[in-house]
């Protein structure tokens, strides 16, 4: 059975360009309306960070402080199932804070899966057309809920990794210590390999179907998984041990999880050179509601979704699919638009659904 989980109140300080924003989202569907600049994209952020304690928008957390601030908060009540919690994320320029009920969390990765969200913004149309990192970040956010011991273990796989290089480097094929950074990257990376293999698999299995729902012709949609390691921790070991001369020389290993690979067809030809632009944004929101079913199952909630100006990536048709899907997903939805003639308001019941609307970072009084 799967739960119910919302967010009930936000408050947002010194985050960005919203000094300080307070919430109370709706159950089902919160529309945040404004021009662009206002801070839409930024409540979006918030909730992310306090839901992952990570930014879908930056790689260093410092850089979503405002300027001129020492820190940033972000602090959440959320209800799941009837029952309250607070989620609190504090940023300062070099330091993370992150609360349960007012406690440290067991493990950042334990923090993250209480409250499992998926966001979809403009960036994400890299997943189809970009480099291989960002579908193995795919693979990673849903990994840790899949297989949360083998997602934990990347971290130990990437220190050893980046001790054996620093050998190599400093002291050629030959150390006698490269064995024992092998040996815990062998480890490491084969149960990490078996969490993006596990991961991969649940994809491919709803992919189709999902991408099926909200195209508007037949496309035969297939994802292949190509590891660049192994899950068997003997083998793993062997082909590290056989080509550290050619690590030395490259400046970076070439056999591991840290060079799998995503492949993504339409019709039997590569997407990320064949797809229309239309067909790689439809193909792209598709990968994000895979990632959501997946979370979901593996979680036992609905994830909370964030559309980030999704309705300005597609086109009149396929914006449809979308109000279809907005009006059968049981997830509470945060969905920023720059027109909300595109949300109308049969998508959901009144009682169910908010309408904020953004200048400034601040809140203006309802219409």
């Amino acid at each position: 059975m799967t739960g119910s989980l919302c967010f009930e109140r936000l408050s947002i300080r010194g985050l960005r360009n919203l000094t300080a924003l307070d919430l109370e989202p709706a159950p089902r569907l919160n529309v945040i309306v404004g021009d662009n600049g206002q801070g839409k994209t930024s409540v979006l952020e918030a909730l992310y960070l306090v839901a992952t304690t990570k930014s879908f928008r930056a790689e260093r957390l410092a850089t979503v402080i405002q300027a001129g601030l020492e820190q940033a908060s972000v602090v959440a009540r959320i209800s799941e199932d009837g029952d309250s919690r607070e989620q609190r994320t504090v940023l300062g320029a070099r330091s993370r804070v992150v609360r349960l009920d007012g406690k440290p969390p067991r493990s950042l990765g334990a923090y993250a899966t209480r409250t499992p969200i998926v966001a979809f913004c403009p960036a994400d149309l890299e997943l189809v057309s970009g480099s291989a990192s960002g579908r193995r970040r795919l693979l990673d956010r849903v990994a840790l809920f899949v297989d949360p011991p083998g997602a934990e273990a990347r971290l130990r796989y990437e220190r050893a990794l980046r001790s054996r290089q620093r050998v190599l480097e400093e002291r050629g094929p030959t150390a006698r210590d490269l064995e024992a950074f092998e040996a815990v990257m062998a480890e490491e990376g084969a149960r990490f390999a078996l969490a993006r293999e596990r991961a991969a698999t649940g994809i491919a299995e709803r992919l189709t179907e999902t991408f099926a729902r909200l195209a508007t012709r037949a496309l035969g949609v297939e994802l292949r998984y190509e590891p660049g390691g192994s899950t068997d921790a003997g083998e793993f070991r062997a082909q590290l041990a056989a080509l550290r001369e050619a690590d030395a020389r490259r400046g970076a290993a070439t056999f591991g999880p840290q060079r799998d690979e995503l492949t993504l067809e339409l019709d039997g030809r590569p997407a990320r050179s064949h797809a229309s632009q239309g067909q790689q944004r439809l193909l792209t929101l598709a990968l994000k509601l895979t990632e959501l079913d997946c979370i979901r199952e593996a979680r036992g909630a609905h994830p909370v979704l964030l559309l980030d100006d999704v309705s300005s990536e597609l086109d009149p048709e396929r914006t449809l699919a979308v109000h279809d899907l907005l009006r059968a997903t049981e997830s509470q939805v945060f969905v920023t638009t720059t027109r909300e003639d595109l949300f109308p308001r049969p998508l959901a019941r009144s009682a169910e659904r908010a309408d904020f609307r953004l200048s400034n970072g601040r809140l203006e009084p309802p219409r």
